[in-house]
């Protein structure tokens, strides 16, 4: 057997040592089957490229929008990876990568973009792609991934969604207060947190109440409102539906946010604060 020439001797006797082991052959490991089908790598014009909104993030936010133009600003082909694109019968949808879509788009110049092409099952199946490589690389915020969950089938987001929705809201797209219009809800956690523990019943009956009070507001108290409220509700102590609503009336959200002013230190302080507002608004309501 011929020894390969190394520059120190004790190597080359521990290279022919080994060399003259015998052959293992390797066992076939039983992997599981391969999941979806095989991608094709291909280039795109940017215009060929669409994003679904029902669950892709929202890219309108300042943080967004300035990520957008540093990319632009700094365009990088080096740092350009393929963009995870869904093939569907009407066209290529992004699952991943909008914000480098979306530099290319606003730059003008970019006349291709490389992309990760494969058929998902259903739109189902892009969500849940779009959930699990986005909290397997970096935390989305709680609305995004509330979206993408509905979108995907999860089954409390779609209670949650239901809930709301019967109450006469619509989840808001973005976490900014300031964004959000009037009969938006985005304390779907709060929700989340009763449905979980106490039903749906509870829920709705609260979600209705502040509908009734607050048609035309925007939500700045929504999630201590709400947490007050399915307390008062589940301890039985506010017997009268109609003496609780009037009690709503006392303020607008503006108001009753000024009752957690300065709370920081979680949800459930903020909530046990608006409940005994609440109960002080109920003594005096006629």
């Amino acid at each position: 057997m011929a020894t390969i020439a190394f520059i120190r001797p004790e190597l080359a006797e521990h290279q022919e040592a080994i060399m003259s082991q015998p052959e293992i052959t390797p066992q076939p490991k039983a992997w599981p089957a391969p999941l979806g089908r095989p991608p094709s790598i291909e280039s795109r014009h940017p215009n060929e490229l669409s994003i679904d909104d029902s669950y892709q993030r929202s890219i309108e936010s300042s943080a967004s929008q300035r990520l957008i133009r540093k990319i632009a600003q700094g365009w990088d082909w080096r740092m350009c990876l393929p963009l995870v694109v869904s093939i569907r019968d009407d066209g290529l949808f992004i699952i991943d990568g909008q914000h480098r879509w979306a530099a290319a788009k606003m730059r003008g110049d970019i006349s291709w973009l490389p992309i990760w092409a494969a058929r998902y099952e259903s739109v189902a199946d892009e969500a849940a792609m779009f959930v699990a490589m986005n909290r397997s690389r970096r935390a989305i915020n709680r609305l995004d991934d509330f979206h993408a969950a509905a979108s995907s089938g999860d089954e409390l987001a779609l209670e949650i969604r239901t809930l709301v929705t019967g109450a006469g809201f619509t989840v808001a797209r973005r976490t900014g207060s300031q964004t959000w219009n009037p009969g938006e809800v985005a304390f779907t956690t709060s929700i989340r947190n009763v449905l979980r523990k106490h039903g749906p019943k509870v829920c709705a009956d609260a979600l209705k109440l502040m509908a009734e009070a607050f048609p035309d507001e925007v939500l700045t108290a929504g999630a201590p409102v709400f947490s007050a409220l399915t307390k008062i509700i589940l301890s039985g102590e506010v017997p009268d539906r109609d003496r609780l609503f009037r009690a709503l009336l006392t303020y607008d959200q503006k108001g009753w946010a000024s009752f957690v002013i300065g709370i920081r230190r979680g949800g459930e302080d903020k909530a046990f604060a608006m409940r005994k507002a609440l109960l002080m608004a109920y003594e005096d309501a006629k």
